[in-house]
């Protein structure tokens, strides 16, 4: 007769199953591919907070009234380049002066006064603002180099804005919309505008100089779909640059001075920046439902 072994107690396979459970859960614990909101409480209000939103507000006041002063003279005396937007600065800027206004008005909240992601994108946000309201001048006064120079600097520090609103997620729509989205739109466009600064510089402004603006005009795209792919999708960063890039093909086709296959490279582009962010906000959405459904997320 064959061996019986004796049975284990019921006991002991529900403690063995106990302890095998959360070994299981842990293979499928879910990581989101940005940093998780923070909730903790907000510091206390310091004077410099209520400053701080002051000086966003006087920035975005200084862009808002630059942009309307030299818009009946901006066109044209940025139109030195093969690729032009002189049109489109004097109506979008304005739009972006209140969008960061709006900001300003914002960060003022009581909730917001001393949140720890205003308190470090709102010293950007300032910076850039002003120096664009000085690159939009110095355009308008037939100061190309001196303008295409500030205009990086503001293009710089409002993608180390954005990169910094990358590290402290938002917490509301509301702070995504009037937080995030100004600061990022401004980074898109005034990349745009820079570049088309620096073909003035070059001198750009021929038919011949067509494969160097396509080739700047991609690295520069590349750069922009990099920043667009960060965070939960930055759609307004797409929206800032694609409008620019659009524009200024359009514009340069219509008036014969760009060829038309550097106007759709530039189209093309522009639209590669913006699937870029539409392919971020999709793939993180699709790992919050998987989360959400217990199961594991693959980013």
């Amino acid at each position: 007769m064959s061996e019986q072994h004796p049975t284990p107690p019921l006991n002991s396979l529900m403690e063995s199953g106990q302890q095998a459970a959360p070994a299981h859960s842990a293979e499928h614990e879910s990581v989101l591919p940005y940093p998780a909101p923070d909730h903790r409480p907000n510091p206390e209000v310091e004077p410099f907070d209520m400053i701080r939103g002051c000086l966003l507000a006087a920035a975005s006041l200084l862009l808002l009234i630059t942009s309307l002063v030299f818009s009946s003279s901006m066109n044209g005396r940025d139109r030195i380049s093969l690729l032009d937007s002189s049109a489109v600065p004097g109506v979008i800027w304005p739009a972006a002066a209140v969008f960061l206004l709006a900001s300003a008005m914002f960060s003022l909240r009581k909730d917001q006064r001393s949140a720890r992601r205003q308190r470090v994108a709102s010293l950007y946000a300032i910076s850039a603002a002003a120096l664009c309201a000085c690159a939009i001048v110095l355009a308008a006064g037939f100061l190309p180099a001196a303008a295409a120079i500030v205009a990086t600097l503001a293009s710089l520090l409002s993608l180390f804005g954005v990169h910094q609103l990358n590290r402290l997620t938002a917490r509301t729509k509301a702070e995504r919309w009037l937080g995030d989205a100004p600061l990022s739109f401004l980074a898109g466009f005034s990349m745009a505008y820079t570049m088309h600064l620096w073909f003035a510089v070059a001198g750009w402004n021929d038919l011949s100089h067509s494969l160097p603006v396509s080739l700047a005009t991609a690295a520069v795209s590349l750069a922009a779909a990099g920043f667009a792919h960060t965070g939960r999708g930055r759609h307004a960063l797409a929206s800032g640059f694609g409008i620019a890039m659009i524009a200024a093909a359009i514009n340069g086709w219509l008036s014969e001075a760009t060829a038309l296959w550097v106007s759709a490279i530039c189209i093309l582009m522009s639209l590669l920046v913006f699937l870029m962010a539409e392919n971020r906000r999709f793939r993180i959405s699709h790992a919050e439902h998987r989360a959400q459904r217990g199961k594991p997320v693959e980013f």
